[in-house]
């Protein structure tokens, strides 16, 4: 039976102009940007449990850093050169983003860490 934890879900979606940038910088492949919704190579964070979503977008905008970072190494490759101004304002051009409140857990196993970078 599916349960809820205590955590809000931050939904990251890139759009467009971070496929330019990560086809720009790595010739040899050709990524195109699949449709919102469907497949869309989101991540999903866990974040605090915020009350009122003017609190989890203010988290957003303050840990941005940390959301655009970990972005960035998911297409990094020995040729990606990183923009020189990781700004709030380039998230938003690179990045869709949905902080949902509800997150349910329907899986009957406890949830596993395991690192990637």
């Amino acid at each position: 039976m599916p349960h809820t934890i205590n955590r809000n879900a931050l939904i990251v979606y890139p759009k467009q102009e971070l496929y330019n940038w990560v086809n720009d910088h790595n010739p040899e492949e050709n990524h195109e940007c699949p449709e919102t919704l469907g497949y869309d190579d989101a991540n999903v964070y866990l974040i605090p449990d915020y009350a009122y979503p003017e609190e989890a977008i203010q988290h957003v905008k303050e840990d941005f850093l940390t959301y655009f970072m970990n972005e960035i190494k998911d297409w990094d490759s020995p040729n990606t050169v990183w923009p020189e101004n990781l700004s709030w304002e380039l998230f938003n051009q690179w990045f869709h983003f949905s902080v949902q409140s509800v997150v349910m857990d329907t899986a009957e196993d406890e949830p596993m860490e395991m690192e990637w970078f």
